[in-house]
């Protein structure tokens, strides 16, 4: 067996898979925007904006803004969050060590900050909306590190490191594009998706990659799961 019931990792697992669908629900979402929502120019916490009007964040370019979904938006964050949550506490036993152990457990916390990302909007909350969105950043590069740490060499370490390594840069490209900085090759709107999105896509291929193993009642390898010291599966 697992080093945790399999009935608790599938569910887990599960939980992290279905964080996956915040992206379609972006899509959806800036679809009803009467105005036109730009993937380049429009920043994701746009679309959470509960309000029609021009809007500017520091320095950057001013721009209209008119999200009629955005009660869908924020709620469909703070559900992504209590799922990564939830994830992480039921997938926890899978990283040995203190080292994976600390790492589910920041995200977790990555999953608070989440929740509250959706629920202090940017237009009527920023600087708390600003920071849960930076404290979602923050703990998860640290938690995805830590993990792959855990991990030891394989596929895992080597496509969380590359996972963080562009999230990290493309963050910065961002909060540099906010001061007024732009980057022909690299808009606003692109930076962020870049920076947060592809956190998304890793929790949800960790859930896919784990939900998959099981099913195969298989032990994860290092090169897919961080916990190599668990024990094989019986019939």
């Amino acid at each position: 067996m697992y080093t945790c019931p399999i009935r608790r990792l599938q569910i887990g697992a599960a939980l992290w898979a279905v964080t996956l669908v915040l992206l379609p629900l972006q899509m959806a979402v800036a679809l009803q925007w009467p105005s036109g929502y730009s993937i380049a120019d429009n920043a994701i916490s746009d679309l959470g904006v509960t309000s029609c009007g021009v809007f500017s964040d520091y320095a950057a370019t001013a721009r209209l803004i008119c999200s009629p979904w955005h009660a869908v938006f924020n709620g469909g964050m703070v559900v992504s969050g209590a799922l990564i949550t939830a994830g992480a506490v039921l997938l926890g036993g899978s990283w040995g060590g203190r080292t994976g152990r600390t790492g589910s457990v920041l995200v977790a916390v990555s999953g608070v900050f989440v929740i509250l990302v959706g629920c202090f909007p940017w237009n009527t909350f920023p600087d708390l909306h600003d920071a849960a969105a930076l404290g979602q950043a923050l703990t998860q590069w640290s938690a995805m590190i830590l993990l792959a740490a855990a991990a030891g060499r394989g596929a895992f370490r080597a496509l969380t490191f590359a996972t963080v390594a562009v999230s990290l840069a493309s963050f910065v490209v961002f909060v540099a594009g906010l001061d007024g900085g732009r980057s022909p090759l690299l808009p606003l709107g692109i930076a962020e998706r870049l920076a947060f999105d592809t956190l998304t896509l890793w929790t949800a291929a960790v859930g896919v990659s784990v939900a998959t193993q099981i099913a195969r009642r298989t032990p994860m390898t290092r090169d897919l799961r961080p916990s190599s010291a668990a024990p094989k599966t019986t019939p």
